[in-house]
C-alpha cells in the first residue's frame, strides 16, 4: 500500500507547494468492520499542497477517484460503483482550535491516506441495487408481502386470546 505521506522539511525544500498523483490499494481486512462497502479498487489521488508559513497550514486540494465493490440490497451481489470525490483539506503544524474543522499534524508528517479514506466512507450510498437483480417472491414458509394485496392475516386472531374477543361482547 502506497502511503500519501509528506515531511515538514520536503514540504519546505519544495518551496511549499507540491502535485501528487498516486494510486492507492485499501487492504480487503479494512473493510471486515464494514458492511456497508466490500473493497475499494483502481483509487488515484491527485491534487495539489500549499503550505501557509505564517499560519502553519497546509492546504491539500484532493481528486480521488475509483471505484467501490459494494453489497446490492437485494442479493448481496458485489456491485461496482464508480466515484469521483473533490476535497479541500486543511492541516495545522500547530494545535488548532477544536471547533475548525482542521486536521492536526504529529511530528511534522502530514498523512494523507486516512484522509483519503475517511473521504470515500463519507461518499458510500446508503443502498445500492444491481439492475438486474432477481429476488425471490417466495420461499419455504416465506412470501414477500404486496402492501396492495388483502391477506387473511389480518383476520388471524391468535388462538391464546380468543377468550378475550367474548369478553369484550
Amino acid at each position: 500500500m502506497i502511503n500519501l505521506k509528506y515531511n515538514l522539511q520536503w514540504i519546505i525544500k519544495h518551496k511549499g507547494t507540491f502535485d501528487f498523483d498516486e494510486e492507492l490499494t485499501f487492504p480487503s481486512e479494512m473493510f471486515e468492520k464494514y458492511n456497508q462497502i466490500n473493497g475499494l479498487k483502481d483509487v488515484n489521488v491527485s491534487g495539489t499542497g500549499n503550505l501557509d508559513t505564517r499560519d502553519k497550514r497546509l492546504y491539500v486540494d484532493l481528486n480521488i477517484k475509483g471505484t467501490m465493490i459494494l453489497p446490492c440490497a437485494l442479493t448481496l451481489e458485489d456491485i461496482d460503483y464508480p466515484f469521483d470525490i473533490s476535497s479541500t483539506e486543511i492541516f495545522s503544524f500547530e494545535k488548532p482550535d477544536p471547533m475548525e474543522d482542521v486536521h492536526e499534524v504529529k511530528k511534522d508528517m502530514v498523512d494523507l491516506t486516512p484522509v483519503v479514506f475517511e473521504n470515500i466512507m463519507l461518499e458510500v450510498p446508503m443502498r445500492v441495487v444491481k439492475e438486474d437483480a432477481n429476488i425471490q417472491e417466495s420461499g419455504k414458509g416465506w412470501k414477500i408481502l404486496d402492501g396492495n394485496s388483502s391477506d387473511k392475516d389480518e383476520e388471524y386472531i391468535d388462538p391464546r386470546l380468543a377468550k378475550l374477543k367474548e369478553y369484550f361482547k
